[in-house]
């Protein structure tokens, strides 16, 4: 409610402001236009005048009426006095908002020339007042349309997300579906009480590791659904290369037969979650782990530019060559058999590229010139 409540006042500012520079413009121009045409026309008759200073009182009548000017005429004297020559309606000398010529003619005697302004300003108030009206009904109408897109971009959104959930469900009903075809098949076996000891202990031993891979792979499910929702994440300042070094340091403690070939910047900081982006380096540095030879050599670079690279790559078998550049999406899976023999759930990369997108980062797999996989990310600093 707060951010459409922002969203609202944004809109009629701006609008507001676009309304008066755009209106304000014309507004202005329209009234300076009006003056310049009052002064072209009391120019031209001190034009006249001048060409025949000796009959200026003649000429200058003349000039007024052949012109159609609405003008009043006055005639002063050294003294002071002061006679309407012309008088034009609603014009007098005396009178408010004037535009005044005065024109000195031989004798030390003068002839004043006004035109009113009257119609002029009133034009201008009624302008202005227009412009305000505008203003109001183009706010109005902002705030409607604002509020109509906005509706529309959260049903756009709601939908969406309904989507992604209705795909995330889907796949983590098929994801859960085999290991309770085993649980079941197994819990079927042994409420039979048809095995002999031997086999009854290797079933429940069975059953026991399904029920472990279940509670994982539930656990790898939680994790993936926290990080496609909204606004559930809290991001503070992180050292990613203090990060990549513990990892790092665990890694060769588990795998020591590995060599690792390290190269990390220092000033490598930035606005993420510890938890999740510990998660990733974790996950890459465990399905190296489980999925290449003891002796693979590994290659962890960590770059701090204006965004921070993280390259993690090994010297094994790597991926399918289609996999490669593959943009990951929902729960994907590479090898089912694979992360059956090592115990894992298989969503390793999943989770890793969900984290990665949930930082507004940038994900790739492509082949190491060590020979096998390369996790290349890009992370924003902010």
């Amino acid at each position: 409610m707060k951010n459409r409540t922002r969203q609202l006042i944004t809109t009629a500012l701006i609008t507001s402001v676009l309304s008066i520079l755009i209106g304000g413009f014309a507004v202005v121009s329209t009234y300076q236009s009006e003056i310049a045409l009052i002064d072209k026309r009391l120019n031209q008759v001190e034009s006249d005048i001048r060409v025949n200073p000796i009959d200026a009182v003649s000429i200058a009548l003349l000039s007024i009426e052949q012109n159609n000017f609405d003008f009043t005429l006055g005639f002063a004297t050294p003294t002071g006095e002061v006679t309407i020559l012309r008088e034009s309606i609603g014009t007098p000398l005396d009178g408010p908002d004037l535009r005044v010529r005065h024109i000195t003619i031989p004798e030390g005697d003068e002839l004043i020339i006004a035109s009113s302004l009257v119609d002029i300003n009133r034009s201008l108030d009624l302008n202005l007042w227009k412009l305000l009206i505008f203003i109001i009904f183009a706010n109005i109408l902002a705030s409607i349309a604002t509020s109509l897109l906005s509706r529309s971009g959260a049903l756009a959104q709601e939908r969406g997300q309904r989507q992604k959930m209705q795909e995330f469900l889907g796949d983590a009903a098929h994801e859960l579906r085999t290991p309770m075809t085993v649980i079941k098949g197994y819990a079927e076996l042994l409420k039979g009480k048809q095995l002999d000891p031997v086999r009854e202990s290797a079933a429940f031993e069975r059953l026991n590791s399904e029920l472990k891979r279940m509670d994982f792979l539930i656990g790898d499910l939680l994790m993936l659904a926290q990080l496609g929702e909204e606004g559930n994440i809290d991001f503070e300042s992180i050292d990613l290369a203090e990060l990549v070094r513990e990892s790092l340091s665990l890694f060769t403690e588990i795998a020591p037969t590995h060599p690792v070939t390290v190269q990390i910047d220092a000033d490598a900081l930035m606005m993420g979650s510890e938890k999740y982006l510990q998660r990733f380096i974790q996950n890459a540095l465990t399905n190296i782990r489980l999925h290449t030879p003891a002796s693979t050599p590994v290659r962890v670079t960590v770059k701090a530019d204006k965004q921070i690279t993280i390259i993690i790559e090994d010297g094994g078998p790597g991926l399918p060559v289609e996999s490669y550049g593959e943009k990951i999406r929902g729960l994907k899976r590479f090898d089912r058999s694979r992360s059956r023999e090592t115990g894992g759930t298989g969503l390793g990369m999943s989770i890793m590229s969900a984290v990665i997108e949930r930082h507004k980062g940038t994900f790739t797999l492509r082949r190491s010139d060590l020979g096998g996989l390369a996790i290349e990310v890009h992370l924003p600093r902010t």
